[in-house]
This record gives structure tokens, sequence and C-alpha cells, in this order.
């Protein structure tokens, strides 16, 4: 999820075979393959590193942070899409946590209400004065969002999760690191928010239907003619799913290595993103790359070893994708677990 940007940076065309779509990013960067890139297959099992069930009666602080104000970067509503005030700790007005996030029987609730009377919040727009320069607006909606205090690294990151019903609400489970301001890496296990046809057509229909993933970073070449900007449905995503996953809770796991990144739903495989793709197009991973042979190089691709979590619950802003005026507030993102897992030492 781009920060406050619900049309993604990077839309990844996909080859389709069967239940397996293979994204086709990669521009004309070719790199030959040394030792270093020659990264062993590790077939051992999954070991449980780090898992979060939410059963005490707040969040713990040792594990998540909140972001330091109540909007996030962009602060331009209209252009970025969200107008949401985020619960949090480190600016005014003072609303209790409580009024967005809630601890209860295991449950983490992530919680967007309408207030019965805007938020006039205040927020740092210019770090770079002293005292930093403020800016403040009116929001209608407060919601959560949520970060873990660690920094992850390749493995599965798992969550199951039941996201809200309703136009304009925009949950999301993700993964980040802005590497001190110089890029931007980001992986979305997935987004769910207002979808529309090829054509812009809002289709009621599709709401809350279709997963989308995203990646990308500052060094993507965006003239690229196969990474052209995101007009889902037509690109990054996993085609028009009949399952509407609010529902009911549902399993969403990503598998992250070297060579390759895997996303699947109650554990069946839905997408599969490839580093490295030999001249002819086929995708490479740790089985079949060959030193000194040169590939295509995924520019899509997340060319970093560490990734914080985050969920979060956004309100859609502008463009006709604001909730209707009869929708019923508040409305729950509900995280039943996190769970991330490292595979066992490789044999020799």
């Amino acid at each position: 999820m781009k920060l406050l940007q619900p049309i993604a940076v990077l839309a990844l065309s996909a080859l389709v075979s069967g239940n397996t779509a293979f994204s086709q990013c990669f521009d004309n960067t070719y790199a030959k393959i040394t030792q270093k890139e020659l990264v062993s297959c590790n077939d051992q099992q999954w070991v449980l590193e780090f898992e979060d069930n939410f059963d005490g009666k707040e969040l713990k602080p040792k594990e998540w942070i909140l972001p330091y104000q109540g909007v996030l970067a962009g602060f331009n509503f209209e252009r970025d899409g969200s107008k949401v005030w985020y619960a949090n700790t480190n600016t005014n007005p003072k609303i209790p946590v409580s009024n967005n996030i809630v601890t209860e029987n295991g449950i983490l609730k992530m919680i967007a209400r309408k207030e019965a009377s805007p938020i006039r919040g205040s927020y740092v727009v210019d770090w770079s004065k002293t005292p930093p320069g403020r800016d403040s607006s009116s929001f209608l909606y407060s919601s959560a969002w949520i970060e873990s205090q660690r920094m992850f690294g390749y493995g599965k990151y798992e969550a199951r999760i039941k996201i809200p019903k309703g136009k304009g609400l925009w949950p999301a489970f993700w993964l980040f690191n802005g590497e001190n301001g110089k890029h931007n890496y980001e992986i979305d296990i997935f987004e769910f928010w207002n979808e529309y046809t090829c054509m812009g057509r809002y289709k009621k229909n599709r709401l809350s239907k279709n997963p989308h993933f995203t990646i990308h970073g500052d060094s993507i070449n965006r003239s690229s003619s196969q990474c052209a900007d995101d007009q889902y449905p037509c690109y990054g995503n996993w085609g028009n799913s009949k399952t509407d996953y609010s529902d009911d809770y549902h399993i969403y796991t990503l598998e992250w290595d070297y060579y390759k990144i895997v996303w699947y739903i109650d554990g069946k495989q839905v997408h599969i993103l490839y580093r490295y793709s030999s001249k002819n197009g086929n995708p490479t991973d740790c089985n079949t790359i060959q030193e000194g042979l040169e590939y295509k190089v995924n520019e899509s691709w997340p060319f970093t070893e560490q990734m914080q979590v985050r969920f979060n619950l956004g309100v859609q802003h502008g463009n006709n994708n604001d909730p209707n005026e009869s929708d019923n507030f508040p409305q729950a993102m509900e995280v039943d677990y996190f769970r991330y897992y490292k595979k066992g030492p490789a044999k020799e």
C-alpha cells in the first residue's frame, strides 16, 4: 500500500497458466550471475519465529507502534485518495487510542468511525523548519494504522483477517522499508478498495472482491511499456474473484525469498513474482539459475532484505470514492493473529 495512494505506482501484467500468474515487468537491464547471486535452495520446514495472537487487553508496545501523527506522508488528500485521522499517541487532538484500536477475545479490531463532529487535526508538513511547519484540516473519519517495531526479512508472513464491507473502505496488510528515505520498497499482501472497469466505470458488485498486489521501488522505470500505471482490474490483481472476503475470516500468506515472492489465500497459491527471468522470458529461481549467464532483472523487485509489517484501515476520499452517506459506521478490520516464519537451517 503506497502511503495514502489508492492507485498503485506500478502495475505488473501477468501471463496466467492454471492458478499461477507470472508477472512480466522486466526492463532491458541484464545481470550476469556471479557466485554472490547463487543462493542455494532451502527445502527445510518453516519455523515459527514471531507470533501475536492479540490476546492482551491492548496492543503490545514492544511489538507495535502507531503513526507519529494523525495523518501520514503526502497531505494532498484529493490527490492521494484518503482523508482519515489515524489513532495515535503524539499529537493533537488527544483522542483515546481505544476509539479506533481494540483488542478483545483474541481479536485486534482496527475501527473506522464516522465522527459526530469532524476532528480538527494539526500535523507537521515541513520538518526542515524550527519549529516544524504545521497545517491543519477537518477529518470526518477516524481509523487505525499499526506498524511492527522490528524489521522482518525473507520468510513467510501470515495473518487471519476479516475485512469490512462498504464503499470507500480500504483495508491493507503490507510490508514496507523506507531505506532511510532513499528508496521506498513495498510488498502488498493485500489491499481492498473500490473497483472500476478498465474504462474507469465504478462497478459496485465488485467491491471488496479483488485483493491487489504491489511491489515498487524508487528505481523503477515508470515509462516502461510493460509497467503501465495501474488501471485495475486490467493489471496488478489476481483476477475477478467471486469470493466476498468481508463475509468471513481468511488466511492471507506471503512467502518471500531471494528469488521469488508467492501469495496465498486460504492456502491456495494466487500469484507468484520472480526476481530474474531468462532471456527467453522463463522465470528463474534457485533451481534453475546458473552462474555466468545473463538474466533480465525484474525492475519491480524490492531490492532489500528487511521489511516492516503494517496493518491499516483507510477511508478513501475524492473521485467519487468516499463512503456513501447511508453506509453504516463504525466498521472494523479484524485481525485474529499475525505469524512470521523462517526456514530451518539448510542442510550442508
